[in-house]
């Protein structure tokens, strides 16, 4: 199994970057590299939804584990799995923002490469523009 991960601090309270993260049918607006996020009902552990990336595939996600302020969720590809974590944890008026991924299974190393590996340089962009949204939406 591969891991990596990025961590950064921001003002912008836990509780509103939370509220950006579990509503999933709403990445696009935050995450350009997205074409659309569609979770039928509430965000909860157990749902199943769909992410599309921008000129890729519908991939199949699940949420692992949802609660203040923690979204853990798993993307199912290719005889792989990938799991990406988003924690937000609040002391005083800093929050420090814990992103993380970790790949496994047959062809792990291919989706660590083509993907994993990505997200993990794109780490500081796109959570830029997730504190960016929260401050102006939330």
């Amino acid at each position: 199994m591969w891991k990596g991960q990025y961590k950064t601090t921001t003002d912008v309270p836990a509780e509103k970057l939370f509220r950006v993260i579990s509503d999933v049918n709403n990445w696009n607006k935050w995450d350009d590299g997205l074409e659309f996020t569609k979770i039928e009902g509430v965000a909860k552990s157990g749902a199943s939804f769909v992410l599309k990336p921008k000129g890729g595939p519908n991939v199949k996600m699940t949420i692992d584990e949802i609660e203040p302020y923690r979204l853990v969720d798993t993307a199912h590809l290719f005889l792989a799995k990938m799991r990406t974590s988003h924690e937000y944890v609040q002391s005083g008026d800093l929050t420090t923002i814990q992103f993380s991924v970790e790949v496994w299974g047959a062809l792990g190393f291919f989706w660590r490469k083509v993907v994993a590996e990505n997200q993990v340089k794109e780490a500081a962009t796109q959570t830029a523009a997730l504190v960016s949204y929260a401050r102006a939406n939330s």
